[in-house]
């Protein structure tokens, strides 16, 4: 029973003996009948700071006795408070206020079936209304002279769970004393199926309840016990113990995992610190931080720490102590100026493969780190930025370091403005010079790389670069179009690249090789190219008459871009250096790295085209994208060879709002040699091919499409316990929902951050079964004699809702070139009322295991389960 609920009856009950004491009930002379007084509600006045209503269909006083009865649906309200029962007597010697049920019979059929009898019962036994709290007993009773009172088998619903006492006695101005109490989320009023029990409780209002002994039963069996237990009553977050779970693996045997304490000392900032003790190897322990204000910053700190005897299945007898770190951070100085940083780091490679069961951080790549801080001034549009990144190839061990990388930029401005400074737009748009549509954009970029490889001491490598890019863009954007449909647009672009080293190549006769080395000094390459287009749009509109169908249109968007860049590897640059070697032979060789070879005199082709269609009348009326179909393809006028580049396609669907449909496909006009297995420079139409109207050949072909199926209607129950609340009933909103602060955002702190923790294959489901399909297919000709075919399915999200308490899930990769499964999970849900099972198990690949766990559904006793791990490779079996 939660302890504000006592507080707020001992203090209904107390105002109540107050009133009587001091006289707010006035003493007139009694009529001959009852009737006469029941009346809907009356007001006494008084010296409390508020009116005290009250309403009962009988209202009795005895001059006597000195006692006030309400009988009869007796209702009293003191500010929000309100106090509901069959009879309510206050007894002004004893100084008592008394609240109890009242005494009536029902007529109940017997079991034989033979007549009827009479059953005494007690109705309308006293509800106590405290806001959103609501307290129900069989007697309520208080001292108003000794601030003591007693409620006898008080019963409430807190927090999805139901609170009972045998007696609950006020002992002091904030504690209570409380008999024989016991606690359950199951709503099974005579025999839940679970609860807990406590012969002795002490509550301290508004802070802590201690319990002893605590017995936890299922039914009525005793399961497990504890002497005492500490347990916080405050509302939303506060600082505490966390309760650890047990359970065993193939590995490491028997464990305690999560077991901590959470610090919330404000709003604005938590902590928590958590160990897992292992029995066969050591301990693992973890901690973090959040914190966070609205609007101005927010962020997380994590990590871990472990000194183990761990057999890792990659490295045997491997014993170290073991670490990792996760940083996240975001802060808003003002709308101009933001800081972000994220950031994992791992003492080892296999640091999640061992010690993590979520599957997402086990088949991490690579583990990335990011810190950015960025400034702007709009009304400039001018922005710089500067970055810190580093990561690091969790298979290789390589890293990839930047410190830092420094950007400026300057947004695409007018280069000339008009001279007029006040002309409408249409007026603009005919009178504007041609120079007034030049603009400009500038950006700059300096770039300081590290990059180490190799995993050991002894053979690992670093290099440095470091780089400064200057960028200036020059573009003219037509203002109109030309003959009312041709688009024309033209830009010319400038790089120039800084270098604190450069390197110089020879030849080593004597090797056969060619040698290099750096050479310091400052070094700067330029870089330059032109380039022009022109796009109209054409429209085509059919009315078919079929069915709501009205129109169907087709858009088509040809545009043709012309691009010119010089061959920088010519020695008129200098930016390529020339080796000859024994043999008579010249290699040129890239004094910096990323200079671009050879001349571009190029053509780029391309159509795009979009099919709508409208359907309906009026407000029904509806445009649907039916599906775009877009080809490219160039020629480079000063390539040496295969001037004509490959026509590449692709085709876009998504007939309706669960499927979509994608393919692409790539043709050469080349022919291929079948003796040297290479592509030759000759057109398929040459040697008479023109006359089969072969003009191009198949190289690639991508296909995939994606199916979401569902079942239609919802369930109407619980997924977070076997208590539901009534949607339409606004009064079930708790105070935890209301808004918060807005300098507070709570939403960022209490978060676990548990990477450790394994993902659930089970999310709720609403609808009897659903399932993701994705189906990819890909071929290649590019050797038209050795065609390579590969083709795949995947499965995901796949749940079924066999009964009301039975679900399956299903996912998994399967290759169907291979015919093979390469990756498959099966997951099992039984709704257990208030409990709830779950079995998850991948059968192959490197993350076989097996896992089962039976846990209590509510939220508050979410860590009180059973679980069971099996498989080999990490602490927790996979």
């Amino acid at each position: 029973m939660r302890a504000q609920n006592a507080r707020t009856l001992l203090f209904v009950a107390l105002t109540i003996g107050l009133l009587a004491a001091k006289g707010a009930f006035a003493q007139p002379a009694l009529p001959d009948t009852a009737a006469s007084l029941s009346r809907p509600s009356a007001e006494r006045s008084s010296d409390l700071d508020t009116t005290l209503h009250y309403q009962a269909r009988s209202v009795h006083n005895s001059l006597r006795d000195r006692k006030t009865v309400l009988s009869g649906d007796a209702v009293v309200t003191y500010k929000a408070i309100t106090l509901k029962a069959g009879r309510i007597v206050v007894d002004w010697d004893a100084k008592e206020v008394v609240a109890e049920g009242r005494v009536d019979s029902v007529w109940v059929y017997n079991a034989d079936h033979s007549d009827s009898s009479r059953v005494a019962h007690v109705a309308e036994e006293p509800v106590l209304i405290d806001g959103q709290t609501r307290m129900t007993g069989e007697r309520m009773l208080f001292n108003y002279q000794s601030e003591k009172g007693r409620v006898v088998r008080g019963r409430t619903d807190v927090e999805d769970g139901t609170y009972v006492g045998l007696q609950i006695k006020k002992v002091g101005e904030k504690t209570l004393n409380v008999s024989h109490s016991s606690f359950t989320t199951c709503d099974l009023d005579s025999n839940p199926h679970y609860h807990f029990e406590a012969r002795r409780m002490k509550m301290i209002v508004q802070e802590r309840v201690i319990a002893k002994p605590v017995v936890m039963y299922l039914g009525r069996i005793p399961v497990a016990a504890l002497p005492f237990a500490v347990f916080p009553t405050r509302r939303g977050r506060h600082s505490g113990l966390i309760v650890p779970t047990f359970g065993e693996s193939a590995v490491e045997g028997r464990y305690l995992r999560g077991l901590g304490y959470y610090w919330a000392p404000n709003d604005y900032f938590d902590a928590r610190g958590m160990v897992d003790f292992f029995e066969k190897s050591g301990w693992l322990f973890r901690s973090g931080i959040n914190y966070a204000v609205r609007y101005n910053l927010s962020g997380t700190l994590s990590g871990s720490l472990t000194r183990k005897n761990f057999q890792s299945l990659y490295q045997p007898d491997y014993q170290e102590r073991r670490w990792d770190l996760r940083i996240q951070h975001n802060q808003t100085i003002d709308p101009t100026f933001r800081i972000s940083a994220s950031g994992y780091f791992v003492s080892d490679n296999s640091f999640y493969k061992d010690l993590s069961t979520n599957l997402s951080m086990r088949l991490k790549q690579e583990l990335r780190s990011n810190a950015t801080l960025s400034k702007s001034w709009p009304e400039k549009k001018l922005s710089l930025s500067a970055n810190f990144s580093r990561v690091e190839n969790l298979q290789n061990g390589n890293i990839t370091e930047t410190l830092p990388q420094l950007t400026f930029r300057r947004s695409q401005s007018q280069l000339f403005k008009s001279s007029k400074s006040v002309r409408s737009a249409e007026r603009r748009s005919r009178t504007d010079n041609w120079y007034e549509s030049l603009y400009f954009s500038y950006s700059s970029n300096l770039n300081n790389t590290r990059r180490r490889s190799g995993n050991s001491e002894t053979t690992q490598q670093e290099q440095r670069d470091f780089q400064i890019n200057h960028k200036l863009n020059f573009s003219l954007n037509s203002p109109k179009k030309y003959f009312g449909w041709l688009a024309l647009n033209q830009n010319f672009s400038i790089d120039e690249d800084w270098f604190d080293k450069s390197t110089e190549y020879r030849y080593d006769a004597e090797s056969g090789t060619i040698r290099s080395s750096q050479v310091d000094g400052f070094a700067a390459r330029h870089l330059f190219q032109y380039g022009a287009s022109a796009s109209t749009k054409l429209y085509g509109m059919f009315t078919p008459g079929i069915g709501n169908i009205t129109a169907l249109r087709h858009v088509m968007s040809p545009s043709l871009a012309f691009r010119y860049r010089p061959d920088f590897s010519e020695e008129l640059w200098g930016y390529y250096e020339s080796v000859e070697t024994s043999a008579g032979e010249t290699t040129k060789r890239d004094r910096f790295g990323g200079t671009p070879s050879g001349e571009v005199k190029s053509v780029n082709m391309s159509v795009q085209n979009l099919f709508q269609m409208k359907r309906g009348f009026g407000e029904q009326e509806k445009k649907v994208d039916l599906f775009s179909v877009n080809l490219t393809s160039g020629y480079n006028f000063a390539a040496q060879s295969y001037q004509l580049s490959d026509l590449q396609s692709s085709w876009q669907a998504n007939p309706a709002r669960n499927f979509s449909l994608s393919a692409g496909t790539t043709h050469t006009f080349y022919q291929w040699d079948p003796d040297n297995n290479q592509r030759i420079d000759r057109y398929l139409f040459a040697d008479g091919g023109w006359k089969s109207a072969q003009l191009a050949r198949l190289t690639n072909l991508r296909l995939n499409f994606s199916l979401r199926l569902e079942s239609k209607g919802e369930t109407r129950r619980s997924e977070s316990g076997s208590r539901m609340p009534d949607p339409n009933a606004i009064d079930e909103i708790g105070p935890e929902e209301e808004e918060i602060e807005p300098d507070v955002l709570e939403e960022n702190l209490n978060s676990t951050d548990d990477r450790f923790q394994d993902d659930s294959a089970i999310s709720r489901l609403a609808i009897p079964w659903r399932v993701n399909l994705t189906f990819n297919f890909s071929l290649s000709r590019l050797n038209p004699d050795n065609p390579v075919r590969r083709y795949y399915l995947d499965v995901s999200g796949a749940q079924v809702q066999l009964t009301q308490n039975w679900r399956i899930g299903y996912s998994a990769h399967i290759d169907l070139e291979e015919n093979k499964v390469s990756y498959q999970r099966f997951s099992i849900y039984r709704d257990l009322h208030c409990w709830e099972a779950q079995i998850d198990w991948v059968p192959s690949g490197i993350s076989k295991r097996i896992y089962v766990r039976i846990n209590i559904k509510a939220p508050v006793l979410k860590d009180i389960k059973l679980e069971k791990h099996g498989g080999m490779g990490s602490v927790l079996g996979y």
